[in-house]
């Protein structure tokens, strides 16, 4: 298979390289250009939380209204709801949060210098209910590999999800993973704070249950 663009070890010099493996630049490396290009387009301020999967903007834009000294971004695959958050965004005038269409694996590499994230969110993540489909799950070994390069030290990751199964997997993977410290629930930062995402909304109106899982950066 040819790759999109013939020219894409050219991405191989640049400072995100370790972080993105090959195949991926060769067939993807378009996906990469326009992330570099929003990056000029939009400069990014630290210290930065990022919500991958913000949906329309709810949580990310509660985090962004209560706490103006930190800076925000949402990353979105899906163009349709990028362009209702930015809306909101430009409604409101929060100068310090952004939302990008993109996927997570290659923005965060691409945006961010390794040792700079205060957070990352995964709020009720897609289960990619079916086996053949596993696979593209966002919360495996790579992205948690991801996450401890480009978090602080001290740097958390949130996720909820109402996927029991999906939760215990994740769980338990963690639990040997030592280069992560689980915190408990009620130590999580303002989390009373915090704006309902859509999702968290039905599932407390029509009494679904779901679970939380924060984790640390050691």
């Amino acid at each position: 298979m040819t790759p999109k663009n013939p020219d894409w070890e050219s991405f191989k010099k640049e400072s995100f390289a370790p972080y993105i493996p090959d195949e991926v630049f060769q067939y993807r490396s378009d996906e990469i250009e326009k992330i570099i290009a929003w990056k000029k387009e939009h400069p990014l301020s630290m210290p930065m939380e990022v919500e991958i999967g913000s949906n329309y903007g709810r949580f990310l834009l509660g985090l962004a209204r209560g706490r103006r000294e930190m800076n925000f971004l949402g990353i979105e695959l899906k163009a349709a709801l990028v362009s209702r958050f930015v809306r909101r965004i430009e409604r409101e005038g929060d100068t310090n949060c952004k939302c990008i269409h993109a996927d997570a694996r290659l923005a965060i590499p691409v945006l961010f210098e390794p040792n700079t994230l205060d957070a990352i969110y995964v709020l009720f993540p897609d289960p990619w209910w079916k086996k053949r489909h596993a696979r593209r799950r966002l919360l495996d070994d790579a992205f948690f590999n991801m996450a401890h390069v480009f978090l602080k030290t001290g740097g958390m990751v949130v996720v909820k999800t109402d996927v029991r199964p999906y939760y215990e997997t994740v769980c338990e993977a963690l639990s040997l993973d030592k280069r992560f410290e689980t915190i408990p629930n009620d130590d999580i930062p303002n989390a009373d704070k915090w704006d309902l995402t859509n999702r968290e909304q039905h599932c407390i109106e029509n009494g679904v249950p779901y679970d939380t899982l924060a984790v640390r950066k050691v």
